[in-house]
């Protein structure tokens, strides 16, 4: 999907200020149909995602937003025609685009668009923070500055965006964790690729100290009943959420959202061999949404179904 269909108007919502506790606003309360898929519901902060099939053939106007967005086609291509400020000296451009093709639009750049065809494709809204807090690290500036692109493809976004949807799509437990581990990785990866600052070598130090490891690990241990973010998990080892993530892999070879998963299924290993609680309490009490995520993973990693440990 290009960044046109996916554009909210320019006197719309995306281009006001919004809380910094709220993510970034989505499409389809705008001119779009309802997407078929959302995280308006799923706790994400410093993202947004949003599936739509169909988008219907359309045209926006002159669009301005207020954080930065990424719109991605899937499936059938279709004919574009887009402009976006410092973009071929802004001319209108003509292409096709197919499955992978996508739009990377910078905040504050005015950008249009008009498609010929029904299509479909999803959307991600970043917000400017979670990139300022990340080039701090990655670029050593305190400001951001990402150079407008024509559209692109890129294997990597499409690949946390199709990951991202399946999580939605799935009802995984640890939907935020995992959602924000994404959008770090994906801020990471845009600050690398596609800013007009120059990538600087950060020092970086490895793995956990023994005692942030202890730190975030008994926290995650005293929390398992509840929804855990990176930036509180960061928060506890010192740590930005980009160089925590990649210090608790070194540390434990795993990342935050597989050991946080594992640690529940421990505790439920637990409660049932303690045989007081029925399995669905037991699933509640460990932090899963509700049986059937408890089963899909207690499985995954013992081999058998809670029922038959418990019985056992």
């Amino acid at each position: 999907m290009a960044q046109a269909p996916l554009s909210l108007p320019s006197d719309s919502k995306s281009n006001q200020p919004h809380d910094d506790s709220d993510p970034p606003p989505g499409y389809s309360e705008q001119f779009l149909p309802p997407p078929k898929l959302t995280s308006a519901e799923a706790g994400w902060s410093s993202v947004s995602f949003e599936y739509h099939h169909p988008v219907p053939a359309g045209e926006t106007p002159n669009l301005c937003f207020d954080h930065y967005a990424i719109a991605v086609t899937l499936g059938q291509g279709f004919q574009l025609d887009w402009q976006i400020e410092e973009v071929a000296k802004g001319r209108v451009q003509r292409q096709m685009l197919f499955h992978g093709g996508m739009t990377l639009v910078p905040m504050r750049h005015a950008h249009w668009g008009v498609w010929n065809q029904p299509h479909e494709g999803f959307a991600i809204n970043l917000k400017p923070e979670l990139l300022t807090r990340n080039a701090t690290e990655l670029l050593a500036v305190a400001q951001v500055e990402l150079l407008p692109q024509k559209p692109l493809y890129d294997p990597l976004i499409l690949q946390i965006g199709l990951a991202l949807k399946a999580d939605l799509a799935s009802h995984r437990l640890g939907g935020r964790l995992y959602a924000e581990a994404m959008a770090t990785a994906l801020a990471a990866h845009i600050l690398r690729n596609y800013s007009a600052h120059s990538h600087q070598s950060v020092r970086y130090l490895g793995g956990l100290s023994p005692t942030q490891l202890k730190l975030v690990t008994s926290y995650i241990r005293d929390h398992l009943n509840q929804e855990l973010s990176l930036e509180e998990l960061a928060a506890i080892a010192q740590l930005s959420p980009y160089h925590f993530c990649r210090s608790f892999k070194q540390s434990t070879n795993l990342t935050p959202h597989q050991y946080v998963i594992r640690q529940r299924v421990e505790q439920a290993k637990l409660l049932l061999k303690d045989g007081k609680m029925g399995i669905s309490e037991v699933a509640v009490a460990c932090g899963f949404t509700h049986q059937s995520h408890l089963n899909r993973h207690f499985k995954r990693l013992t081999g058998v179904t809670p029922k038959n440990f418990y019985q056992s």
